[in-house]
């Protein structure tokens, strides 16, 4: 009997690797669904003789962010994407200081990002990979029977300089192979 045939879109959950080697923090347990985001910005030329049609129109950049809802209250894998916080362990105890600190620089302390899907049947074509990703947390803990303490993180993109301002990648990033499209 043939195998029958529809349309593969893909559902589920995912999970975020963030870092690479020993740095490599892993965001597994999520509630509320993983969040990836491509904006292209775009100029529009109008003319008077036009009214607000656009006669043209220029691309002046694109953006792309990961959000993850991540529903763990591990202090430890928590301080690798707060800003300005500082782990602190002492005799089996631990605690996350966040200081306030304007003006940090998101993009020095950039890594890879990699969201994987957890189906059984994606493979790494399903991946998307921010080469070089910021992180900023914003925890909204409501403390009541009805719901999950989450803490939002968002991985700003920033653009890959070393590989022609690459911002994002659909599929696998086979960095360790040549690849002639960068």
């Amino acid at each position: 009997m043939p195998k029958p045939t529809g349309i593969n879109v893909p559902i589920g959950p995912a999970i975020v690797e963030y870092g690479e080697g020993v740095d490599k923090s892993v965001f597994d347990i999520t509630k509320g669904g993983i969040v990836f985001t491509a904006t292209t910005v775009k100029q529009d030329t109008t003319v008077d003789q036009y009214g607000d049609t656009p006669v043209k129109s220029i691309m002046k950049g694109m953006t792309a962010q990961v959000v993850v809802p991540f529903a763990l209250h591990d202090l430890k894998l928590l301080s690798t994407v707060m800003p300005g916080s500082e782990l602190v362990t002492a005799n089996d105890k631990q605690k996350l200081n966040v200081h306030s600190a304007a003006g940090h620089d998101l993009l020095a302390g950039a890594k890879k990002l990699v969201v994987k899907p957890t189906d059984p049947d994606s493979t790494e074509d399903d991946w998307i990979t921010l080469p070089l990703a910021g992180a900023i947390a914003d925890p909204e803990y409501t403390y009541d029977s009805d719901n999950e303490r989450v803490t939002n993180i968002t991985f700003p993109a920033f653009p890959d300089m070393s590989k022609k301002g690459l911002l994002y990648v659909m599929g696998e990033d086979f960095d360790d192979l040549e690849d002639p499209g960068v």
